[in-house]
């Protein structure tokens, strides 16, 4: 039997755009699918897209030579341009990986936005999923950015 692991992971980061902004980011489909890859080869694809309380959004993550990763998004709780809850259900093919509750609290710092994002994750394979999404959440903070440098 695989054992199941759990991982706790806080990133942090500071953008030059209003709470407002940033919120919009995340709430705004098009911009979603610009800033949430977290490579130039993989694409994000959704099949369903329902950024409300009790909403729900299925997403393919789609690499080159590699099962695609279907995570399956529901919203829990948000309060317009101050936090997002969700929980994420990720399957690797046919084989469910991991489950995590996601936590985006967006805070005025100046003129910009300090962005807080905790996850708990418990991954059901061995496959270390916490490094997966240390990567992939790193990497699309990163990309987040670039939203408010146009």
């Amino acid at each position: 039997m695989t054992a199941l692991t759990h991982a706790t992971i806080v990133m942090e980061r500071t953008y030059g755009a209003a709470p407002a902004r940033v919120f919009k980011a995340w709430s705004d489909l098009d911009a979603r699918k610009r800033w949430s890859a977290p490579a130039d080869n993989i694409r994000i694809e959704y099949e369903a897209a329902d950024f409300r309380e009790g909403g729900r959004d299925v997403s393919r993550c789609i690499e080159p030579g590699n099962v695609d990763y279907i995570a399956v998004v529901n919203y829990i709780d948000i309060k317009h341009d101050q936090r997002i809850v969700f929980a994420e259900d990720v399957s690797h093919g046919d084989t469910r990986v991991s489950a995590a509750l996601i936590g985006v609290e967006l805070d005025a710092a100046g003129e910009g936005t300090r962005l807080l994002l905790t996850m708990q994750i418990a991954a059901f394979d061995g496959s270390e999923m916490e490094k997966g999404y240390q990567f992939g959440w790193n990497a699309a903070l990163d990309n987040l950015a670039k939203e408010f440098s146009q």
